[in-house]
C-alpha cells in the first residue's frame, strides 16, 4: 500500500483554491504533475489525465466519486479486482478569513501495490508533492 498525504495552508479562501482545482482546462497552465485534465464535476463522471511521471508521460482514465462544492474533489480508478485500486482527494478546509487548508490525498492498494510502488513510487511522491504547491501558489496568485 501506497498512502501519500501533503497538506498546506494557503493565503486564500476555499472558493479561490477550489477554482484552481476544478479549473481543468488550465491545468497545462500551472500543474507540473497533470499536464492535461477533462472532466465533469458528477460522481460517476470519467477524469482523463495526462500524468506527468517524469520520463514518461501516461494517459489515465479515472472515475469522479465524490463533490463536496469547495470542500472536497474524489477520484478513484477503476478497480482491478484486488490487484490494484487507487483513490484521490483533494480537501479544503476554512481556516479562518482569507485562508483555508490544502489536503492533497493518494492512496493505491491492493496486490499489485508494492510493485507499483517499486517502479512508481518516487515520481508519485514527486507529482504530487509538486501538484499540491503548485495548488498553493496559482490560489494565492489569482486571489484578490
Amino acid at each position: 500500500m501506497l498512502t501519500l498525504k501533503f497538506v498546506r495552508s494557503i493565503k486564500a479562501t476555499p472558493s479561490a483554491a477550489w477554482q484552481v482545482i476544478v479549473d481543468f482546462p488550465a491545468y497545462n497552465e500551472w500543474n507540473p504533475f497533470i499536464t492535461e485534465c477533462m472532466a465533469e464535476l458528477q460522481p460517476g463522471a470519467p477524469i482523463v489525465m495526462q500524468v506527468n511521471m517524469g520520463p514518461f508521460e501516461l494517459e489515465q482514465t479515472e472515475q469522479v466519486t465524490q463533490v463536496e462544492h469547495e470542500k472536497l474533489f474524489e477520484y478513484r480508478m477503476r478497480p482491478v479486482g484486488r490487484w490494484l485500486y487507487s483513490k484521490r482527494q483533494h480537501r479544503l478546509e476554512v481556516l479562518g478569513a482569507g485562508e483555508c487548508r490544502y489536503t492533497s490525498y493518494f492512496e493505491l492498494r491492493g496486490w499489485l501495490s508494492p510493485i507499483v510502488t517499486l517502479f512508481m513510487g518516487l515520481f508519485l511522491w514527486r507529482g504530487f508533492r509538486r501538484m499540491t504547491n503548485a495548488v498553493k501558489t496559482r490560489a494565492e496568485t489569482l486571489s484578490p
